[in-house]
């Protein structure tokens, strides 16, 4: 089986900090073990670079035509907005493709809609609101809040500036997002609780949760609580040594099922499939609230981090995750046939 391995090539954003290069750059471990495990379970798979050129990319497939395209496109031209519209190509060209659909990589990466859906649905989410210019009124938040960017995802302008305890810390963030990242500000109240990585698989309808991995922080006082972007993507950092994921000690049965009953009504509500990751923390009556909703997280073995992670822990290598993932592609390829078989 032929299986092209799609993946964003433009290794910069388009706004931001420089070292935010860092987290894009990720891709590549992420292709490589991709490649990887293609080939140990038998496959032939060859690598399409995706740049701001999606002509180029369009005629190699259309000249190719692989059996599944596994797709690790988180940006295009250093748009990470424009990440769904891969996912429109795909369809477009009727290729087979892993991960969820463009409706829900849209509505995952705007954080600020993704909030109203999800709790549409019921399902809680701290409270929030989004801002377009500093001077915006706060509606009477609760200190502590946290300032982040609305349309990015990998921790991509999390830093401990990002926990504000005041009007003017939280103006100044707010402005910074604006005006580094070129977007409205997400700005929420800060949930001090017990903090879980959630990962899934499967259908939108019938998701399967992975064990569960607690982000366990053993910081000085003086920084935040919070799953910054040093402490995802810099390893040489303090946030980064003194952030551990470990799995969950100490929690009840009945903890456990609404920490993954969350996770799935998350997961459901925004229409994922194949894999992803949700991510909350515990209120002080003990109530998942959630932060975040992760279509096609980063697929990455060994470490403690993440959804290879957690099905390394459901007994499942990192090969069979992916064989996983794209027999799911591939199903959905199949055609539906009638009671007659017609």
């Amino acid at each position: 089986m032929e299986i092209a391995l799609a993946y964003n090539s433009d290794h910069t954003l388009k706004a931001g900090e420089p070292d935010d290069r860092i987290g894009v750059e990720g891709v590549i471990e992420q292709l490589e073990a991709v490649e990887q495990a293609c080939l140990e379970l038998g496959w032939k798979p060859w690598r399409i670079a995706v740049d701001g050129r999606l002509g180029a990319a369009v005629e190699i497939l259309e000249a190719q035509l692989p059996d599944v395209v596994f797709s690790m496109v988180e940006s295009v031209d250093g748009e990470s907005r424009f990440e769904p519209a891969m996912a429109y190509v795909w369809e477009w060209l009727g290729i087979p493709y892993t991960g969820s659909p463009p409706v829900a990589l849209a509505l995952a990466l705007d954080k600020s809609l993704a909030r109203a859906v999800l709790a549409s649905a019921g399902v809680r989410v701290p409270r929030g609101l989004t801002l377009g210019r500093d001077d915006e009124p706060l509606d009477g938040l609760r200190y502590p809040l946290i300032v982040k960017p609305s349309r990015e995802d990998g921790s991509h302008g999390i830093r401990s500036e990002s926990l504000v305890r005041d009007d003017a810390a939280a103006r100044a963030r707010v402005r910074y997002i604006i005006e580094r990242y070129a977007q409205p500000a997400l700005v929420e109240e800060f949930v001090d609780g017990r903090e879980f990585s959630v990962s899934l698989t499967g259908p939108a309808d019938a998701p399967v949760v992975l064990p569960l991995r607690e982000i366990v922080y053993e910081l000085p006082s003086n920084l935040p609580r919070l799953l910054s972007y040093e402490a995802k993507w810099m390893p040489d950092t303090l946030e980064y040594r003194a952030t551990m994921p470990a799995s969950p000690a100490g929690l009840g049965p009945d903890v456990v099922e609404s920490i993954a009953s969350a996770a799935r009504a998350a997961y459901s509500t925004l229409g994922l499939r194949d894999y992803g990751r949700v991510d909350l923390r515990l209120d002080p009556d003990g109530v998942p609230v959630v932060l975040d909703v992760n279509p096609n997280p980063p697929l990455v073995p060994g470490g403690t981090f993440g959804i290879a992670a957690a099905a390394l822990q459901a007994g499942l290598s990192f090969s069979d995750l992916i064989g996983f993932i794209v027999d799911q592609a591939l199903a959905r390829a199949q055609p539906v046939q009638s009671e007659t078989g017609r």
